[in-house]
């Protein structure tokens, strides 16, 4: 039985801690050149009861779990959800290395994992206490607003990204965080949660070496999502963001209404009929968690969305698609951002997957009722539909114009277009599906990647991973890169022929003009993002009707489309 190396730190708030040590290999095998503590799993709240808020933790609890007092060698529990495919069948193909059996408690699940790397805590005798301050980078991980659980996973271990960090004399510290994915959608736990672990960050990152006054976030679609949404609330976490894939307008809008109607939708379901809204309350209580999870299934439910409406008392303003980016680029607490998706979004989320099963005559007649027939001829003349514009790559391409045209803020913009190299994958190599960027920029997959062209992949990997560790550092993250502006539109783009490279909007225009996998959209997103302003102009002229645009947005992602689906009516 091997014997896993620890490291105890003396936090002058929490006091003693145990963390791993990862100073010979790595979960795959791989050597370590500059050695990371890992401390796993580290609650950061408590929750009371079921279906009410985290509280932020002052402590380490004497008992949080099955794990003796302040041992953080081992993973903690994951928050409950509809278990993901591992091994084959996964978007991996194969088992990730280092991953483990996960645990999942609904009252134990608030934690957080930290690597720092090993030189800025290392003591002569005794437990040790940080040299410096470094950099914090925090990943929020994403899923749907239904599963995740970046913070005990093998394939966002966040190890590599520490040492590769520390090697080339950039040292951050890395946190990644777990959250509730499911509650009653109007009160917003999860996102409650989210912004309790970065207060606990705050609070108690420097006793681990992080800058709290220097911190990073960084997501993937939901998670991205949640970042770029607690940008648009009052409560400084972070200082800078790098957004991936997600805007609050993936979330989409829900009324007080249609949340009631979900809410005694999981009340039938469950058979709760009581008749206080306490007793009700109670009787959710009670219910064992698989059976919510269980709801979650036979429902089919997609996500279960944050509520974006003024009685969430979370938003000073409410973030439709069309103010988004203007709220992101006031965000008077963030000095710089990045923002990016992948070259073919649609390919990996289930929603957009159903297109395929659609036939092109009833969509445009769609098209055409929604926003009528002038525009409609405007957005089918420019566009070879693209599966995943609406929902992630328009709106990073209008966020990045609506910060560029505030010049508040430094703004760099990237695409990624590489393949999904595994067999055994439902997306063996797709070019640039949705969130495949993370089968790469955490290294935690670099030894089962294809070798051909000297490494290609796993350099581009490494690449992106540095790129993000300059950014944390105050860097452009290329040599080269320049903040966006509307007059160059400068890109950093990763594909299959060149890997990364920076280019202007009109060299990229022109490159991406022969690609295999077709051009960037620049155009088509425009068109598509001035046809709906227009829709939601008011009678007057002045101004938008953010709902109206809203509901038009929506319209055209309902797939439930009869004659499409070769139904009969």
């Amino acid at each position: 039985m091997t014997t896993t190396p620890t490291f105890r730190l003396h936090h002058p708030q929490l006091g003693s801690l145990t963390g791993r040590l990862i100073d010979h290999h790595h979960a795959d095998g791989q050597p370590v050149t500059d050695p990371v503590v890992q401390f796993r799993s580290i609650s950061y709240a408590t929750i009371p009861a079921r279906f009410s808020q985290s509280v932020l933790l002052d402590h380490i609890p004497d008992h949080f779990d099955d794990r003796p007092h302040g041992d953080f060698t081992q993973y903690g529990a994951a928050c409950p959800q509809v278990p993901q495919p591992t091994g084959r069948g996964s978007a991996t193909g194969g088992f990730v290395p280092g991953e483990e059996p996960i645990i999942y408690d609904e009252q134990n699940c608030l934690n957080l994992t930290i690597s720092t790397p090993a030189n800025n805590v290392l003591g002569e005798t005794g437990p040790s206490v940080p040299k410096r301050l470094l950099p914090v980078l925090v990943y929020v991980h994403g899923g749907g607003f239904i599963e995740g659980k970046g913070h005990v996973s093998a394939l966002h271990d966040t190890t590599k990204m520490t040492e590769l960090a520390a090697h080339e004399s950039m040292d951050v510290v890395i946190v990644s965080i777990g959250y509730r994915e499911n509650g009653e959608p109007a009160f917003n736990y999860g996102m409650r949660d989210q912004r309790t672990s970065f207060l606990w960050i705050q609070k108690y990152i420097a006793g681990f070496g992080g800058d709290p006054s220097n911190i990073t976030a960084f997501s993937e679609s939901a998670g991205a999502a949640s970042l770029y949404m607690h940008a648009c609330s009052d409560v400084p976490l972070f200082n800078r963001v790098i957004i991936q894939s997600g805007s609050p307008s993936v979330v989409g809008i829900w009324t007080l209404d249609e949340c009631d109607a979900y809410y005694h939708s999981l009340l039938s379901y469950l058979g709760i009929v009581e008749a206080t809204r306490a007793e009700r309350l109670k009787a959710l209580r009670e219910v064992p968690v698989s059976r919510l999870i269980d709801f979650i299934r036979d429902n089919n439910i997609s996500t279960m969305k944050p509520y974006l409406g003024p009685e969430s008392e979370f938003f000073p303003q409410q973030p439709f698609w069309s103010n988004q980016g203007q709220i992101l680029a006031n965000c008077p607490w963030i000095d710089e951002i990045m923002v990016g998706d992948d070259s073919c979004e649609g390919l990996g989320i289930g929603l957009i997957l159903a297109l395929k099963d659609i036939s092109s005559s009833p969509y445009i007649a769609r098209v055409r009722s929604i926003l009528g027939e002038e525009s409609a001829r405007r957005v089918l003349d420019a566009y070879e539909i693209q599966e995943g514009d609406l929902i992630f790559s328009e709106p990073t391409h209008s966020t990045a114009v609506s910060v560029a045209q505030s010049g508040r803020m430094r703004l760099y913009c990237w695409q990624f277009g590489l393949q999904n190299p595994f067999p055994g994958s439902p997306f063996s190599y797709a070019m640039g599906h949705h969130f495949v960027e993370l089968l790469y920029q955490f290294m935690t997959l670099a030894g089962r990647l294809p070798t051909h062209r000297n490494h290609f992949l796993r350099r581009q990997g490494e690449e992106m991973a540095r790129s993000w560790i300059r950014f944390v550092n105050g860097l452009p993250p290329m040599p080269g890169a320049k903040p966006y502006d509307l007059e160059e539109g400068s890109i950093m783009v990763c594909d299959m022929l060149q890997g990364w490279t920076v280019r202007m909007r009109a060299e990229d225009e022109e490159i991406s003009r022969d690609d295999p996998w077709g051009p960037r959209r620049y155009r088509q997103w425009e068109v598509l993002s001035g046809e709906f302003k227009r829709a939601g102009q008011t009678e007057d002229g002045v101004g938008l009707h953010n709902e109206r645009i809203e509901a038009a947005r929506i319209a055209l992602l309902v797939l439930d489309i009869p004659e499409a689906r070769g139904d009969q009516v």
